[in-house]
């Protein structure tokens, strides 16, 4: 398996306004739903800045990462544009090591 951050920007300026910005939103959010119940998207939000935002997913390649945000509303939409870094996990809090397949052996001494 392989882990990715993908960054949003959306484009400047928006092809649409916002009314059909906030509903784009919305279906955005429900289109990112299925990775959350299937498992392959850990979290995903608005940049606090805004205009866009950040998940991180994992898939067996780089091209099921392009074909999902292929089919994202905001991609339709002409909305965002999409910049996908893999990364190699290294550490993480314990629910973290699990979403990324990593048995924790238990130590003694930390709490």
């Amino acid at each position: 398996m392989k882990y990715f951050i993908i960054e949003g920007t959306f484009r400047n300026p928006l092809p649409i306004g916002k009314e059909e910005l906030t509903q784009a939103i919305a279906r955005h959010i429900a289109y990112l739903q299925k990775g959350f119940d299937e498992g392959w998207i850990l979290t995903s939000g608005p940049k606090a800045a805004g205009g866009g935002g950040v998940i991180v997913m994992k898939a067996k390649s780089q091209e099921i990462v392009e074909s999902i945000l292929a089919s994202d509303p905001f991609t339709n939409l002409g909305v965002q544009n999409y910049r996908i870094i893999e990364f190699r996990f290294h550490d993480g809090q314990p629910g973290v090591k699990e979403w990324f397949g990593v048995r924790e052996q238990l130590t003694s001494g930390h709490e």
